[in-house]
């Protein structure tokens, strides 16, 4: 499995890891940043959710025999446990082995269905939104990804629907490439992705809900680590909690990957990492 754990040393150190205690990690994915936790909790209980399927079969497959390692199916928004935790981790980003399997339709890089779901079981929203006014599409795209040709985008996209033209995944591309006569295509390409994906899976919703669900989800002086990719979860992370009076940022500026670990994983590039702890 081709996936590097972005910022594995510093999420584990923030999380101040003690043996005997009791972890979450909200998106286990291949379980990465899950392996580093358990090497450190012999006694201690970890937590793992996903939505994917193949994360999940995955993760039962590295952690099979391990009786303090906890497999869950779930969207971390509906997180509701009678049991409180240390620490909590939750990485934001999009696996490496989701982008690189063509299947999955979360890249242009690969002629595939159009589909983009997390969890491949649950309605395709994408459907719903192609059939919809293009003003809706255009706000999609504006909201998730402040992408400022989103009006020209969207006039393309539903074009291409309503001829029966947006199939795959390279037709969507192309309807990108189109409506962004060729300024800033690279950009608009990884945007637009990003934001109908984004849609599909409720992911500023489900961010909202799960960021909500935090505090009393810790322990007293629990940590609660969390990485994102883009300005838009960055934004909304950064505001819940200077609101929250149940939560302190632990850091004074936002952790950033090392150049060494960004020149080892480009994927890496954008990752953001912010701090808080469980107060009284």
């Amino acid at each position: 499995m081709n996936h590097k754990p972005v910022m594995l040393s510093e999420a584990v150190s923030f999380l101040e890891v003690q043996d005997g205690k009791r972890y979450l990690d909200l998106t286990a994915g291949f379980g990465g940043h899950a392996a580093e936790i358990l090497k450190k909790i012999p006694n201690g209980e970890l937590y793992l959710i996903d939505r994917d399927d193949d994360a999940l079969n995955h993760l039962k497959e590295i952690f099979s025999g391990k009786e303090n390692v906890h497999i869950m199916k779930m969207n971390f928004s509906n997180i509701s446990f009678s049991i409180k935790f240390d620490g909590i981790l939750a990485d934001l980003g999009v696996s490496s082995f989701q982008f690189d399997s063509s299947e999955r339709g979360f890249s242009y890089r690969f002629d595939a269905p159009l589909d983009l779901r997390m969890d491949r079981s649950e309605k395709n929203l994408l459907d719903e939104l192609l059939s919809g006014d293009k003003r809706r599409i255009a706000e999609v795209i504006k909201l998730n990804s402040d992408e400022y040709q989103s009006d020209e985008i969207a006039s393309e996209i539903k074009k291409r629907h309503e001829s029966g033209r947006l199939k795959t995944t390279f037709d969507l591309k192309q309807a990108i490439i189109d409506g962004k006569k060729n300024r800033d295509v690279k950009r608009g390409l990884k945007r637009v992705f990003m934001a109908l994906r984004m849609h599909v899976n409720s992911e500023r919703e489900s961010l909202q809900a799960m960021l909500g669900k935090i505090p009393d989800s810790l322990n007293e002086n629990g940590r609660f680590v969390i990485l994102t990719y883009h300005s838009i979860e960055d934004r909304m992370v950064k505001e819940f909690f200077k609101e929250s009076s149940a939560m302190r940022s632990v850091t004074k500026k936002v952790i950033k990957p090392s150049y060494i670990e960004v020149m080892e994983n480009k994927r890496a590039r954008s990752a953001k990492m912010r701090i808080y702890e469980r107060i009284s």
